[in-house]
């Protein structure tokens, strides 16, 4: 019965994980012209670089546009491209293909895989762990994080450096990126935001992400 316990809680980790995500409404093309304007052209700029990097793929990539009060883009599984319309607005051609690059970089090194896989495996032993020392499985909720976040910076990283790559073929270079880098660092970091990556942060710096191509 203890051990069909803990496969019930493993299983049921899986589950909550394979759900997470972000809680946000898709700007449809037909809800308006604005949301149709908006996923034209972040459709067009994700052919672009593909047609550049990937032309046998082209179509397979979807442009997903959603209403958030929030400013990010991010991809899962699958072939959808998301953005928030907040910052799709704020984007120039050069920002929306550097966006793009990066969320393909995820995608082809299948870093959302490897992020979950690491988090599962992470709650798994602290599952067992609970088992035999009591109330350490609690720990989960501050040790996960630690160690999920930690390979999340690395994957940013490796994903700025694939990205250089892809913009380069679509007649783009890497002070381009680190340009818009740069705009990010200005324009997107919330005012009361330190600059200094943390351990339990979900992305590097800004600057450090700049400082990494720069040295490559």
């Amino acid at each position: 019965m203890h051990f069909k316990s803990l496969f019930i809680s493993l299983i049921l980790i899986i589950s909550l994980i394979g759900c997470a995500g972000p809680n946000t409404q898709v700007c449809s093309p037909a809800k308006s012209l604005d949301c149709s304007n908006l996923t034209e052209q972040w459709g067009q700029s994700i052919d672009k670089v593909v047609t550049a990097n990937f032309p046998e793929e082209l179509g397979y990539f979807k442009p997903v546009v959603h209403e958030a009060n929030f400013t990010n883009a991010w991809v899962t599984t699958g072939g959808d491209i998301n953005i928030s319309a907040n910052l799709l607005r704020r984007l120039n051609a050069k920002g929306r293909i550097c966006v793009i690059s990066h969320e393909l970089a995820h995608l082809k090194r299948n870093h959302y895989y490897s992020t979950k896989g690491v988090s599962v495996i992470t709650s798994a032993l602290m599952t067992v762990a609970g088992a035999f020392v009591p109330g350490l499985g609690y720990l989960d909720y501050v040790v996960n994080p630690a160690v999920t976040n930690s390979f999340g910076r690395q994957f940013e990283l490796n994903a700025d450096e694939l990205a250089v790559e892809y913009i380069q073929k679509v007649g783009l270079n890497m002070s381009d990126y680190t340009e818009f880098l740069y705009w990010m660092k200005e324009n997107l970091n919330r005012a009361n935001d330190s600059d200094e990556a943390t351990l339990f942060s979900t992305h590097p710096a800004t600057q450090e992400r700049i400082d990494v191509l720069m040295e490559n």
